[in-house]
């Protein structure tokens, strides 16, 4: 498994990394520190369709974490992704708030819907809990061509696992 920047907080007990395929919006909920001002609902579960932190910059494909918390306390979480800058504000991070359900976990992940949000480079998605930072992991986005096995998934979803410099074991 790729390894986060810093330290994941002991109340993590479970993390992935990788690309999804979201299903169809089933709604939209505020979120006024993003560019578009609101986030998905999905009306069913995400699917990560491969583990790994590098994505391709594919409009309909998205990349992020899954995870669990450890305790059975729940918790109100902040999430910030920061990316190249997005034409034509420049903007450079988003934020949006959740929740998670005692025992439970969540999927907190960046969906390219529009061209301006192809941005090729380092992106970060930091998850913070009550105030205490659970982790930040660094995803890289790259031209398609650069990674073509991983271009289509959400054409044809498998399970795989991979990285540029080779294919891995699924986790």
């Amino acid at each position: 498994m790729s390894q986060p920047l810093g330290e994941v907080s002991d109340r993590v007990a479970d993390l992935q990394l990788g690309l999804f395929c979201a299903p169809p919006e089933g709604g939209r909920r505020p979120a006024p520190g993003t560019m578009a001002g609101w986030v998905h609902i999905p009306d069913q579960p995400v699917q990560m369709v491969a583990t790994g932190t590098v994505a391709p910059a594919v409009l309909g494909q998205g990349f992020g974490v899954r995870y669990r918390l450890a305790d059975n306390l729940g918790a109100t979480t902040q999430y910030t992704v920061t990316h190249p800058p997005m034409p034509p504000s420049g903007t450079t991070a988003q934020t949006w708030s959740g929740s998670v359900a005692p025992g439970d976990g969540d999927t907190v992940f960046f969906q390219f819907d529009i061209p301006e949000e192809l941005q090729l480079g380092d992106w970060t998605f930091t998850a913070e809990a009550d105030g205490e930072v659970l982790f930040t992991v660094l995803f890289t986005v790259v031209a398609p061509a650069e990674i073509p096995e991983a271009a289509h998934l959400c054409d044809a979803p498998s399970l795989l696992s991979f990285r540029r410099t080779g294919p891995a074991a699924a986790g």
